[in-house]
């Protein structure tokens, strides 16, 4: 073999001796997790409560980066065009990941990411200011049919699913109101607070945090946490909305690392510490791995398309 060509034969065995070491080896540094939304939210909540346990499952610290805008499409461009490593990974929800790129051309899709786990699925919930005169759903619904221009209601962003929760209750009502879209959550319950907005939807996680007052589940069933909310179901509603999370990382995560990130969540997703902060925040975990968590996205991705295509709310220009 010619010497030039032995060099060459050296070289790549030396990268690739480099890249098998480097994922035998990982993780041998801090873990960045991208949370595409602003502090305060049930997105930050939540990752916050797995930062610890995750960091602890993986031997390095998980350090959080919050990129909040464009309703949760910054974060995701971010993620996407991370080194898929395993270094960067991003917490999953239904906003950035499915209906944003439902609404316009975002620059990415779910098929860009790789699906660690899903670890919770929260029903939204309808939910004012304490002091606030609204005692059922029915009265929200009252209000933005006598006056549309009178009734103002807050979301994180323009297209997130508390966006869409209260457009479609309010097209089911044959009503209206004047949406106001914030950056984070934090700052939407700053406008209710302030008496900017009169109500949202947001999860238990929210109301708990807040001591806000729930009106009505957007569910089926009633949640054990709070029996005494009715459901949108019981006000005629057939609606149904969740805000649910998992972890996803940049498509072409080398498997071995996939695995060790798989097992690290799963085994911080079950610790007591996860369970129990969740459970003080009354947020149901459901615990889905990596195939089980693509395949739910997937379904919610055709469910939430259509829907989105039904109200004519895409924009692709």
């Amino acid at each position: 073999m010619h010497f030039k060509h032995l060099l060459i034969a050296a070289a790549c065995a030396a990268l690739a001796s480099t890249a098998a070491t480097a994922q035998t080896d990982y993780p041998n540094k801090p873990i960045r997790l991208i949370v595409p939304f602003g502090p305060g939210g049930t997105s930050d909540i939540m990752a916050r409560m797995m930062q610890q346990p995750l960091g602890e499952a993986l031997g390095r610290p998980v350090v959080i980066e919050n990129k909040a805008g464009a309703g949760g499409a910054i974060g995701m461009n971010s993620l996407k065009t991370a080194t898929p490593d395993g270094y960067t990974i991003g917490l999953s929800v239904i906003g950035p990941e499915i209906l944003q790129p439902a609404l316009r051309n975002t620059g990415y899709t779910s098929d860009d990411f790789e699906h660690l786990c899903g670890t919770y699925e929260v029903p939204l919930v309808v939910m004012a200011k304490p002091d606030s005169s609204y005692q059922k759903l029915g009265d929200i619904i009252d209000q933005a049919k006598a006056d549309p221009e009178a009734f103002v209601y807050g979301s994180s962003g323009t297209g997130t699913v508390l966006h869409l929760s209260m457009a479609m209750m309010l097209d089911q009502a044959n009503a209206n109101g004047l949406h106001v879209p914030y950056k984070s959550s934090n700052d939407m319950v700053t406008g209710l607070l302030g008496g900017q907005v009169a109500a949202f939807t947001e999860t238990p996680t929210i109301a708990t945090q807040y001591k806000l007052k729930s009106l009505a589940v957007l569910a089926k069933d009633r949640l054990a946490a709070y029996p005494d909310v009715p459901t949108s179901a019981e006000a005629g509603f057939d609606l149904q909305a969740s805000v649910w999370g998992g972890f996803i990382a940049p498509k072409g995560l080398p498997a071995e690392i996939r695995a060790k990130l798989e097992q690290a969540c799963e085994q911080a997703a079950h610790t007591s510490f996860y369970q129990d902060k969740a459970q003080q925040v009354n947020t149901p975990l459901v615990w889905r791995n990596g195939p089980a968590y693509e395949a739910f996205v997937n379904q919610e991705k055709q469910r939430y398309t259509h829907l989105i295509d039904t109200l004519n709310l895409a924009d692709k220009q």
